[in-house]
């Protein structure tokens, strides 16, 4: 697969895309070479505890969105349906337990997991482990984020990072770990300036586009080749800025985009982008919600990263990110993907769309299934992003 993705460089519209692409590449064969331990863990665990280890990280939820464009889909929620695996559950995870069941997923040595953000992560991921008779690791992360919680959080990621290295017959590298987090936050360095870039009007990136890249910010906080993308991806950015290759011939619009999105092909984007000029300026998964990581203190660094994610705690602490995003990316629109099943980012859109509509900002809840295609209605979501436009221009002439 690596060869023809290597001889199809020119289908890439981005090099960054391609760059990433091989090396997540890589990433999987070395898991299913098995030429070191292989660790799953959910998006929201700080990786940089597994590149730390050397350790081979596998996220299943990431995973089960590559699996969609592999066609592997209905294949995998059957065999899951078959199993009992309820319907009702983030199809994320569904698809997850049902490519496991069907023998598509490499089998792990050990599996780690956090308690926030995603409800069905821990239980997902547990049965897994149990399936595969490997330990499992979980990391409690409080639900109200206080400033006293860091340091549990931070003892159980030592405790994590140790028992690992007992499990797996590895020798717990202090500098390993430093070295991870140095790659950290260089990579987290060269996102900001993304972002910062991304706040220059006209967008020279489609959101389409940019939506590949979250790729990284699931699962690649540690290893060398984040930061490899992330370098590219700006001095191509910085490139077609100078050279005023925009994203459109005339930008209408410039939205923010909350939560993921379909990844089975859609005429979303094209709607929006392609024939309204509309922009997806931004998506809130790309936001750097964590300072810079102190490598004199890796853990309790690292629990602050935990604990600072926008979504935990109560629900001001989001809607005040977003209108934060709002203002600095010059979004006159938002769209929320309401994904089938996951709770977390669905619970509290009304109160989202009443502080959006304060500030004078259109909003669209969008309901769907990131994975699920027989739940997308491509006739009502047409509808629905017309009306949505409809109200940003009207919105523009008052």
């Amino acid at each position: 697969m690596k060869h023809l993705v290597a001889l199809s460089s020119r289908a890439f519209p981005w090099r960054a895309t391609y760059l990433m692409v091989l090396k997540a590449l890589d990433q999987v064969a070395e898991a299913y070479l098995r030429r070191r331990p292989v660790v799953w863990h959910n998006v929201f665990f700080p990786t940089e505890i597994l590149y730390g280890l050397r350790v081979v990280p596998f996220a299943p939820e990431a995973a089960s969105a590559l699996a969609v464009g592999l066609g592997l889909a209905s294949e995998a929620l059957n065999a899951a349906s078959a199993h009992w695996v309820a319907t009702d559950i983030c199809s994320f995870h569904r698809l997850a337990a049902g490519l496991d069941l069907a023998g598509y997923f490499p089998t792990p040595d050990a599996v780690v997991c956090t308690s926030h953000l995603c409800d069905i992560a821990p239980q997902s991921l547990a049965w897994s482990a149990d399936r595969h008779g490997k330990p499992f690791y979980l990391l409690d992360v409080p639900q109200r984020a206080k400033a006293e919680d860091a340091t549990y959080v931070a003892r159980q990621l030592k405790y994590i990072f140790y028992s690992l290295a007992r499990d797996l017959g590895l020798s717990p590298d202090m500098e390993a770990l430093k070295a991870a987090i140095g790659r950290s936050n260089e990579a987290r360095r060269l996102l900001l300036e993304i972002n910062a870039d991304r706040q220059k009007l006209p967008a020279v990136i489609r959101g389409e586009e940019a939506h590949g890249f979250l790729y990284l910010m699931l699962t690649g906080w540690g290893a060398d080749f984040t930061e490899e993308v992330y370098r590219e991806l700006l001095e191509e950015l910085k490139t077609r800025r100078r050279e005023k290759k925009w994203a459109a011939s005339r930008e209408k619009f410039r939205l923010l985009w909350l939560h993921l999105r379909p990844y089975y092909p859609t005429e979303i984007f094209k709607i929006l982008e392609e024939e309204s000029g509309a922009i997806v300026v931004f998506e809130e998964m790309h936001h750097v919600y964590w300072e810079e990581l102190d490598l004199d203190r890796p853990f309790y660094s690292l629990a602050l990263k935990v604990l600072g994610h926008q979504g935990l705690s109560f629900m001001e602490r989001r809607i005040q990110t977003i209108l934060d995003m709002v203002r600095e990316f010059n979004a006159q629109g938002v769209i929320h993907f309401a994904h089938w099943g996951c709770r977390q980012s669905t619970a509290g859109i009304r109160l989202l769309q009443e502080a959006l509509r304060r500030e004078n900002t259109a909003f669209l809840n969008l309901d769907g299934d990131c994975i699920d295609r027989e739940k997308y209605a491509g006739g009502g979501v047409r509808t629905r992003l017309e009306a949505f436009l409809e109200l940003l221009a009207a919105s523009r002439l008052h």
